[in-house]
């Protein structure tokens, strides 16, 4: 093989890895930016947006960094939702399980990658000798080794990808399903202050038998959360605190006489069910 000939062939791998390393920095940027957000409804496409525009120029380095650390068993998901929650949140996250030893191994090989392809991007020429067979000859087998490192990585960031992919498809099928309809709003509601209020009314201040009086919950809200309460029907879609109280399916209603011959309501959890407020 003439000299020249060695020279196209490490100049085909190297670009053949540089492709490569593009197709490993695509499938980072993908997980990376899809794997965990929240927002509320109305902000949800805006905050997404932003966020894949901010990882779309972050380096391969930034990237692999916050891919392995989303496998870290050390690390628990850190909870995103707000205090406060004056229309629909949504948070989704996706994680990847696995022991300390992968975890260990799949750091140290990704940041090994990352130094080879800064390595091979700005420091490749001053070791390439194109005048030495030999050394064209070193250069290419190195190439090929490098190749087969990227295109394993490559492997176990698509099953990855793919698997956050399956789940996003799943979620919002199920988002748009009657039923994930229905859940969405249900979890909206339960995690409002209203409900939040009543689930503590009524397990702080229910009588022996465990019910709760409505009238009581009532003047409670009506002292504590005026704003709220008179803001129902626009922010919850309900007119009356009866009303917000069935329509949770967390709660057990009940009327009963009174010794003078009237009826009073009385709400209780259900069994199973705990709430409290912040």
């Amino acid at each position: 093989m003439k000299n020249e000939e060695f020279v196209d062939d490490v100049l085909r791998k190297v670009g053949r890895n540089v492709v490569l390393f593009q197709q490993l920095e695509q499938l980072l940027k993908y997980v990376v930016a899809n794997g965990n957000f929240a927002g509320f409804a109305s902000e949800i496409k805006t905050v997404k947006q932003e966020q894949d525009n901010k990882i779309n120029k972050q380096t391969m380095g930034t990237l692999v960094g916050q891919y392995v650390e989303n496998s870290n068993p050390l690390t628990e998901a850190a909870s995103l939702e707000p205090e406060q929650l004056d229309e629909a949140y949504f948070s989704f996250s996706f994680r990847v399980e696995c022991d300390d030893d992968y975890y260990q191994s799949q750091k140290e090989a990704l940041a090994q990658l990352v130094s080879e392809r800064n390595d091979l991007i700005h420091h490749l020429l001053p070791r390439f000798d194109m005048s030495s067979a030999k050394s064209c000859e070193a250069l290419s087998q190195e190439l090929d080794e490098q190749a087969e490192k990227i295109r394993s990585q490559i492997k176990s960031v698509q099953s990855i990808a793919k698997a956050l992919h399956k789940g996003r498809e799943e979620l919002g099928d199920y988002l748009q399903s009657e039923e994930g309809k229905k859940e969405l709003e249900l979890s909206f509601l339960r995690q409002s202050r209203l409900v939040l209020m009543l689930g503590d009314i009524a397990t702080q201040m229910n009588r022996e038998d465990g019910w709760a009086l409505i009238s009581t919950a009532g003047h409670i809200v009506k002292r504590h959360a005026p704003e709220e309460l008179e803001q129902m029907k626009e922010r919850l879609g309900y007119n009356s605190l009866m009303k917000l109280i069935q329509a949770t399916e967390i709660f057990d209603v009940h009327e009963e006489a009174t010794p003078k011959g009237g009826a009073r309501v009385l709400y209780r959890l259900k069994p199973g069910w705990e709430i409290t407020s912040t």
